[in-house]
């Protein structure tokens, strides 16, 4: 079986702040599962984010919600140019985002890291894997 779609969960603290930035990566909110405990925003075709309050993220878990300030994990997210990091990475950042250290330039690989206002992580990315020290020519 392969998978076709990833939804992404996660817990946040000021709900309007967090649409925002994923609407500023270029999001689209579906209505149908967005009310004043979660919003749901598809980042494409395949990635879907739903951001909850942390007391909604609360009734799927019995486990404690990781802290403000912790990272439990780096997503990723591929653009189709550096330009497209750049621009992505900008507005990600006039959304109320921030940008924990500079861009990574490689050469094969562009990326530059940006956080959502409750400190999830991701990676906007552009790369020519033919272009990868050790490649195959």
């Amino acid at each position: 079986m392969a998978f076709t779609q990833i939804y992404v969960n996660l817990p946040v603290t000021d709900l309007d702040a967090s649409t925002s930035f994923y609407l500023a990566l270029g999001g689209v909110l579906n209505p149908q599962f967005t009310d004043e405990t979660s919003a749901q925003v598809a980042l494409g075709e395949v990635v879907t984010v739903q951001l909850m309050t942390h007391e909604q993220f609360g009734l799927f878990t019995s486990r404690p919600v990781v802290a403000s300030g912790a990272i439990e994990a780096i997503l990723a997210l591929p653009a189709g140019s550096k330009e497209d990091v750049d621009r992505l990475a900008d507005a990600a950042v006039k959304a109320g985002g921030s940008e924990p250290r500079p861009a990574q330039d490689m050469g094969w690989l562009y990326n530059r890291a940006v956080d959502d206002p409750d400190g999830h992580s991701w990676e906007l990315l552009s790369f020519d894997a033919s272009a990868m020290p050790g490649a195959p020519a």
